[in-house]
């Protein structure tokens, strides 16, 4: 026997034990068993919980706080579970049931609809308990018909039909309803469409301002059979009391193109069932994913502060941008109250515990709470944790850039990680020659376009951009060497007429800085220096590599040379000292396989004249690193 059978055929009697017991019981213990249901459910089933929560920050984040949502999600489960205990009473369910339990209001739009004789299609929603409200209007003595959907379980499919029919409602299975549907509309008719949740053969329709997949068939059968469509709310009172609203007929205009007409009917449809909800959040079914099939997708981008950091993960964002057409991100800076508890919290993740809401600041917390995310994207191992628990409350992907630490790789979805740390071979990793940054050349070209504002008159080719960063763990950028390579690029310029545009780091020691300042500020052929943390301009790295025709860097910063790398000029690199005994080899590597590749030239800085000069002199076929195309790839099955 298959376990998925199994698990139908248990499930089955399940229902049918509770059922038992729900139809002799009296309705106040009923009440507090689908009470104690819905509260068990909502502890229990994680996922169901998670996926609700998303769904209400979507739809009324912007009304309510994250703490509210909570407690309309637990709300919402326990309407739920009143509702099914309501539909396993439906044997005992009659006219006189309903009339006491039940209030509708405007059935005159019913009536009215009926006499015209051209049958008639409720527009129901998956708000409150649809199925009473199916069983209402055929023990009211309407003759009702409602399509339905195959279950994804045979037994209990069958067992909602029966009793679906037991009250008068007659069903028309999904595949063979276009020419029933025509027929009971031509008779004059009531049939109960679905209008929301479109699944893949929806239209797109704004949905809380999100374009959303919508049912459009209530529209067409409408426009084929001159049915008049009414759209149905039941809601939910108090206990088992509820109210039915028979809305004001859509109004359907012949005359117009079915487009107009399906594009302004789902448009109102959905805004009249938004308002509902908004009165009546606990009574939506929020436990599916209402925009699995939207164009629209939500990247939260978690930042530690460090900007390198963050621009491999923005170009990862912009990389889904060009996938999706409405790709929004937002920029969460994670923040601990102080070291120790950052430890503790890295710590504790490796043990199976989420510390975050003790170890991190209450502002950046809150901020983490309230994000809605489809994917969530991180660069720097210490956010990988961080990374994993936020993509798990939003049942969200989580893509870490480099390598991540106090979590196995195993566990994203996608992680990203250069070739020199020597990724493992998974389906979910992806290796690069270099780092992920933001230039392509619609960002040089803007970027240049800015700098050249920032510069009076022409700039003398073949300008040389000088890129100096600073000291890492790694590595020291000595006065003697910058010395040299200052000296050499203005060698260069000087014998072939070209002009510089340098820049240093935040990186840079002051020292460093002092010396740059000292050689090129007055130095004629220097026609843009930059010192970061003096004055910098957002554009000055961009800028520069967009003007310049050869890049001079210093080599300590893997995220700097693949910028210089990305630009398509031919880059000179320098390597700084190792600081200590040993150390570097991954970095060593990182460098030697671009250059074995052809991406970069290593020089020493005594020979960067030399080298400038025999490549302006000769100039070489020029390589541009770019790994977009096999994460974008990856990207594209993760939206």
């Amino acid at each position: 026997m298959k376990k998925s059978f199994l698990s139908e055929y248990i499930g089955y009697w399940i229902a049918r034990g509770l059922g038992f017991l729900i139809v002799v019981l009296p309705l106040k213990t009923n009440y507090i068993i689908g009470q104690s249901i819905g509260v068990l459910g909502y502890y229990l089933l994680k996922k169901k919980r998670r996926l609700a929560l998303k769904n209400l920050k979507y739809a009324l984040g912007g009304e309510y706080p994250v703490e509210e949502l909570e407690r309309i999600t637990k709300k919402a489960f326990i309407s739920f579970a009143l509702s099914i205990i309501e539909t396993l009473y439906i044997p005992r369910i009659d006219s006189r049931y309903i009339n006491k339990h039940i209030r509708i209001e405007n059935l005159g739009y019913l009536d009215g609809a009926i006499k015209r004789g051209n049958g008639v299609i409720f527009l129901a929603y998956h708000l409150g308990n649809w199925e009473l409200a199916n069983i209402t209007c055929a023990l009211q003595g309407y003759t009702y018909k409602v399509i339905v959907n195959q279950q994804r379980y045979p037994l209990l499919n069958e067992l909602l039909n029966h009793y679906r029919q037991s009250k008068g409602c007659k069903i028309i299975p999904r595949g063979l309803a276009i020419r029933e549907i025509i027929k009971a509309l031509k008779a004059g008719e009531v049939v109960a469409m679905v209008g929301d949740q479109g699944g893949k053969d929806g239209s797109p329709a704004p949905f809380f301002g999100i374009p959303t997949s919508t049912p459009t068939g209530f529209v067409r059968f409408a426009l084929n059979s001159q049915a008049i469509v009414i759209p149905a709310i039941i809601v939910r009172e108090r206990r088992f009391s509820h109210r039915i609203i028979l809305e004001r007929p859509l109004k359907i205009e012949e005359e117009r193109p079915a487009k107009e007409n399906i594009e302004n009917c789902l448009n109102r449809s959905n805004s009249l069932l938004e308002g509902y909800i908004r009165r009546y959040p606990q009574e939506y079914f929020w436990f599916y994913k209402i925009w699995k099939y939207s164009s629209f997708r939500n990247i939260v981008v978690l930042s530690d502060g460090k900007a390198g950091h963050l621009r491999q993960a923005q170009a990862v964002v912009n990389m889904a941008l060009s996938l999706k057409p409405q790709v929004l991100s937002q920029i969460v800076e994670i923040k601990f109250k102080n070291k120790f508890l950052k430890s503790l919290a890295l710590a504790g993740k490796a043990l199976g515990m989420d510390l975050w809401e003790l170890c991190l600041e209450k502002d950046c917390y809150q901020a983490l709470r309230k994000t809605c995310a489809d994917m969530v994207v991180s660069c720097g191992g210490a956010l990988s944790g961080i990374n994993l628990w936020l993509a798990k409350e939003n049942l969200a992907k989580s893509v870490s850039v480099m390598r991540p630490q106090w979590a196995g790789q195993e566990k994203f979805d996608l992680v990203i990680i250069p070739q020199h740390d020597r990724p493992l071979k998974r389906k979910n990793i992806v290796s690069t020659l270099g780092a992920l940054n933001l230039i392509d050349e619609d960002y040089l070209k803007e970027q240049a376009e800015r700098l050249r504002l920032s510069i009076q008159g022409e700039i003398n080719k073949p300008a040389v951009g000088l890129l100096l960063g600073g000291d890492t763990k790694r590595y020291k950028l000595n006065a003697g060497m910058v010395n040299e390579v200052i000296a050499q690029v203005k060698k260069a310029c000087l014998e072939l007429g070209g002009d510089i545009l340098a820049t240093t780091s935040r990186r840079t020691a002051a020292d460093i800085e002092g010396l740059v300042k000292k050689e090129l500020e007055g130095f004629d052929k220097c026609r843009l220096l930059v010192i970061a943390n003096e004055r910098n301009i957002p554009e000055a790295v961009g800028g520069i590599l967009g003007v310049s025709d050869f890049i001079v860097v210093s080599g300590e910063s893997v995220s700097m040379v693949s910028e210089a790398v990305s630009s398509g000029r031919p880059v000179l690199v320098f390597r700084p000292k190792i600081k200590g005994l040993g150390g570097g080899a991954r970095h060593r590597l990182f460098l030697e396989n671009l250059e074995r590749e052809g991406y970069i030239y290593i020089v020493e800085p005594l020979e960067l004249a030399g080298k400038i000069k025999e490549l302006y002199l000769n100039p070489p076929a020029i390589k541009m690193l770019d790994d977009r195309q096999r994460i974008q790839e990856s990207i594209k099955k993760l939206l």
